[in-house]
């Protein structure tokens, strides 16, 4: 049976997948964000919000850092 996938082939698919989802949250937590700074912070349920997507940021960051090292890119 041979492999559906080179190598290269198969590292790419993953930096595209990995990068590309992550490219898309890190908008996605930019925009949520941005609206959860305008939301009155005395309400627990807020803050959590911004604590949540501001953590958000920091796991698409890692996600596309990673697929940039993992080219070799970085």
């Amino acid at each position: 049976m041979t492999d559906p996938m080179t190598p290269n082939q198969f590292l790419w698919f993953l930096t595209l997948a990995t990068g590309g989802v992550s490219a898309l949250w890190l908008l996605w937590d930019i925009s949520n964000l941005r609206k959860a700074l305008k939301l009155d912070m005395t309400v627990p349920g807020n803050r959590d919000k911004r604590f949540g997507f501001s953590i958000g940021l920091v796991i698409a960051t890692l996600g596309i850092v990673g697929s940039a090292r993992a080219q070799g890119w970085i």
